[in-house]
């Protein structure tokens, strides 16, 4: 009976370790899974992130440079209704 018993007992026991085992083997793997895929989305989001804040400072110059273009020609304007002011002034004395 003894035999038997320390049979059944290691029987028992590599049983147990293979139950509780093989899903903890799955489990290690899938979280090994994730790590590297929260890893690689946290490099592609600072990336994007990179990205944007380059292209918000691109988007902040070129909108300088149109309002800059647009005071230029607003300036331009101004004299030109300035001398048509004058020109028409002058017609109409005459």
């Amino acid at each position: 009976m003894r035999e038997w018993d320390v049979f059944l007992t290691v029987v028992a026991l590599v049983s147990f370790l293979l139950a509780v085992g093989a899903p903890i083997i799955k489990l290690n793997s899938a979280i090994t899974k994730l790590n590297t895929l929260i890893e690689t989305s946290m490099k592609r989001l600072d990336k994007l992130e990179e990205d944007d804040e380059a292209m918000q400072k691109n988007s902040r110059q070129a909108h300088q440079r149109l309002h800059d273009r647009i005071d230029g020609v607003e300036g331009r304007v101004n004299d030109h209704e300035t001398r048509l002011s004058i020109l028409e002034k002058g017609e109409r004395r005459s």
